[in-house]
């Protein structure tokens, strides 16, 4: 997800001009006392393949210098030289239409061109590239193998573009050939990111009767609020959002640091909202009738995405009323909107028959900055509010303030920015300061936390190992723990 919502601010920027061996089960008798574990990845926006598994395959998103270079210099001279910003805007509209086409859905929901993604359907033993992981869920499912033996670990690399309930079915397929494979009668599910609203949809068609544990990583299991935004015309760029957005990568960076403050200093970032407010005002509806709308806006997860007091506002924006949509479209829609409302029941019945559910959040970011609810506190992908179930989240930059009461003071992070009291499961949330979507480097603190909740027998609620307390601090670039000075 973090790709596609990065090509996304891209877009909008340009408007303005050793293997390691894994685990055997025969040499490590321990590997078999544990569950094994179902990865559910995220949205893996790069590697959609058109004419999948045929001598014709290749990557549909290429985004590289010399795909794009043509149109931006293109732009770039209408821009400067013609001094006619309607048709730079207009090439680069084309352009981003060109790029994204082959990701495109028709009125069902379905893929217009014959495109998917590589699918892993065994377990990891059969897959060498499961080896050499090193981030995101690459590095999580490299870990699940070595830790837990590689017949013990399986990837869900789904089309995240297609209904969240064609997804389950694949879900299933995975935990069925685990539990068949190992001989286990439950398995562990980690849902990371998009893979958190494709995980409720399997639990809501098949049951819990084969799960052990559910843990939600930077996951959609709660919509979000970009989803809200976009799909109800809510776009927005701010010179602040812009530069907070970009200090956050240069943090480290003492040069970075300061070329940004004197960027900000000498103007630039307002001089760019300027351009970029002027395409929002007057522009909008064509890169929401010629992009938008013809490639994502038939995506059935977005849809499930969208938080239920947005849902028909969403509709009426896109489609202009209900009588617009394809019927079998809309009941899809609807389902998954139902889906969504029944997640709740459906997490506290799990957690009163036995499954140890986790939700791990992270926040202390600004957020990408294309949308009014960007000043969201998040992982700079998805907002913790999100993320975290609904918990009372203050906004980028700020604290709920020290006169702030949290109704339970232990649910209150001790920073004053994240009271866990109104989250859906408070007594099992993670709120995590300054760790990136989907932390899951390979040899990373975040990594082995993760593995600590995958064989924990014991308390699974939040703060129960004093290693592990309910709020920590991580840092971005190597995901270490720690519990707050």
């Amino acid at each position: 997800m973090k790709k596609a919502l990065a090509l996304f601010l891209a877009l909008v920027m340009i408007f303005s001009l050793p293997a390691v061996a894994f685990a055997s089960s025969e040499n490590n008798a321990e590997i078999t006392d544990h569950d094994p574990v179902v990865l559910v990845r995220g949205m893996d926006f790069t590697n959609v393949k058109l004419n999948p598994g045929t001598a014709d395959e290749k990557q549909i998103n290429d985004f590289s210098a010399e795909t794009i270079a043509p149109a931006v210099l293109k732009a770039l001279g209408q821009f400067f030289f013609m001094q006619d910003k309607d048709a730079a805007i207009d090439t680069v509209i084309s352009c981003a239409y060109d790029m994204l086409k082959f990701n495109s859905m028709d009125e069902n929901g379905l893929p217009v061109y014959n495109s998917g993604m590589t699918k892993y359907p065994l377990s990891a033993e059969h897959y060498k590239r499961f080896r050499s992981g090193e981030v995101n869920e690459d590095g999580l499912i490299r870990t699940f193998a070595e830790s837990l033996g590689e017949e013990h670990a399986y990837l869900v690399n789904y089309d995240w573009r297609i209904d969240p309930f064609t997804v389950a079915d694949e879900i299933d397929a995975a935990v069925q050939r685990a539990v068949q494979k190992t001989g286990h009668k439950k398995v562990s599910l980690v849902c990371a990111s998009m893979g958190g609203i494709m995980a409720v949809a399997y639990l809501e068609k098949y049951g819990y009767e084969n799960i052990s544990r559910v843990i939600f990583m930077s996951s959609t299991f709660c919509g979000t609020q970009i989803a809200c935004d976009v799909l109800t015309g809510k776009l927005s760029i701010t010179a602040d959002g812009l530069y907070s957005y970009l200090m956050d990568f240069v943090s480290d960076n003492k040069l970075g640091e300061i070329g940004l403050k004197l960027l900000k200093k000498l103007g630039a970032f307002s001089a760019v909202t300027k351009i970029t407010d002027y395409v929002i005002e007057n522009r909008k509806d064509d890169i929401y009738d010629r992009v938008l709308k013809p490639i994502f806006c038939n995506m059935l997860p977005l849809w499930g995405l969208v938080c239920a007091d947005h849902y028909e506002e969403a509709i009426n924006y896109i489609y202009g009323s209900r009588e617009n949509v394809n019927p079998e479209f809309l009941k899809k829609a609807d389902a998954l909107q139902a889906m969504m409302k029944n997640r709740n029941s459906l997490l506290y019945a799990m957690i009163q028959d036995g499954v140890k559910v986790n939700v791990l959040s992270n926040y202390g970011f600004h957020l990408i900055p294309v949308y009014e609810s960007s000043d969201f506190s998040g992982d700079k992908t998805l907002e913790a509010y999100n993320t975290s179930g609904f918990a009372t989240v203050a906004k980028f930059g700020q604290t709920l303030g020290e006169d702030y009461k949290a109704a339970n003071p232990a649910l209150l992070s001790p920073d004053r920015c994240v009271d866990l009291s109104t989250a859906i499961l408070p007594e099992y949330t993670y709120a995590i300061k300054e760790a990136p979507h989907v932390s899951g480097n390979y040899g990373s603190d975040y990594n082995a936390f993760v593995m600590y909740l995958l064989k924990n027998t014991g308390d699974c609620k939040a703060g129960s190992n004093p290693q592990y307390p309910r709020f920590m601090v991580s840092d971005f670039n190597n995901q270490s723990l720690r519990a707050f000075d």
